[in-house]
C-alpha cells in the first residue's frame, strides 16, 4: 500500500472485528465476541508482538462488541458498562460507570481534551464531567437504529 509500510491479514479460522479492539498504550484489549474468536486474537497478538505491543483476549458479557461496553478515555480513565464492571482486566483503571439505563453511552470517543458522547444520556454525561473531562454531546439516534456507535463511525490513527 502507498499509505502503510506494512499490511497484514487475519485469515480463517481466525476472525477479528474492529469494534472488539480497544488500544490502551501498548496493550490491545480484544473482546471474544460472536465476531472475534480466540484464533483471531492469537494471530493479532503475533502480529503485534513483532512491533512490541501485546493483545489480551477479554471474555464478553452479552453485548455486540467490546467497545459497545467500554471506552478508553486516556489518562487511565475507562468508561464502563456494568457488564464489564467485574472484569479483572479493567480493575486497575480509574472508572466512570455508565448508568444501566444509558448503556448506549458506554461507546464514547476522546479527541484531544474532549469526549464525544451520544446525546440524551444525562447521568453518564454528569459522570464524565465529574471525572474532570469535557464532553461534547452528539446526536446519534439515526446511527443507533443500526447499532452504530461513536467508535464505529471513527477512523483514527
Amino acid at each position: 500500500s502507498r499509505h502503510f509500510a506494512r499490511v497484514e491479514r487475519i485469515e480463517a479460522p481466525g476472525t477479528l472485528e474492529g469494534g472488539d479492539v480497544m488500544r490502551v498504550g501498548a496493550t490491545f484489549y480484544v473482546g471474544l465476541s460472536t465476531r472475534t474468536n480466540r484464533a483471531g486474537v492469537e494471530r493479532f497478538a503475533e502480529l503485534l508482538g513483532s512491533a512490541g505491543d501485546g493483545a489480551v483476549g477479554v471474555p464478553m458479557p452479552p453485548t455486540l462488541h467490546l467497545k459497545t461496553g467500554l471506552s478508553y478515555l486516556e489518562d487511565r480513565w475507562l468508561l464502563v458498562d456494568e457488564g464489564f464492571a467485574a472484569h479483572a482486566e479493567f480493575l486497575d483503571f480509574r472508572r466512570i460507570m455508565v448508568d444501566p439505563a444509558e448503556r448506549y453511552a458506554a461507546n464514547c470517543v476522546r479527541v484531544n481534551d474532549r469526549v464525544l458522547v451520544p446525546a440524551g444520556h444525562p447521568k453518564t454525561l454528569a459522570a464524565i464531567r465529574a471525572a474532570g473531562l469535557e464532553p461534547i454531546e452528539l446526536e446519534m439516534s439515526e446511527f443507533r437504529k443500526i447499532d452504530g456507535g461513536l467508535s464505529c463511525l471513527s477512523l483514527r490513527f
